[in-house]
């Protein structure tokens, strides 16, 4: 079984998604799961004592970042953020997940 969990680079976003895996881990240990793989797709592994601790492991997808006040940065960061999805779409077609959990803006999406 593999596992992918994805979030921004933030502990607002972290800590929710470590929270998750810590369950996921008691489920794996409990069921006796053997081969499951847990990772995590950010820009910033933002902890990586936590991520080794919980067994993830960590795969950079460098994104963008939308600013809502007018930046020039805004403009090179449409660039950064169409290649970080094509980097994103590429590492999970290698990684083929059998879930993707998502965690984005304090909106939960689990497919």
């Amino acid at each position: 079984m593999k596992i992918v969990f994805t979030g921004g680079g933030t502990g607002g976003h972290f800590y929710p998604i470590i929270a998750v895996v810590e369950k996921v881990n008691q489920i794996i240990d409990k069921e006796k799961i053997i081969g499951a793989k847990l990772y995590f797709f950010s820009n910033d592994p933002y902890d990586k004592e936590v991520l080794v601790e919980n067994g993830l492991i960590y795969e950079a997808v460098n994104a963008g970042k939308m600013r809502t006040y007018f930046s020039i940065r805004n403009f090179f960061d449409l660039f950064k953020m169409g290649f970080g999805v094509l980097r994103a779409i590429v590492k999970l077609y290698s990684i083929y997940p059998d879930v993707v959990f998502a965690l984005n803006n304090l909106r939960l999406a689990c497919h």
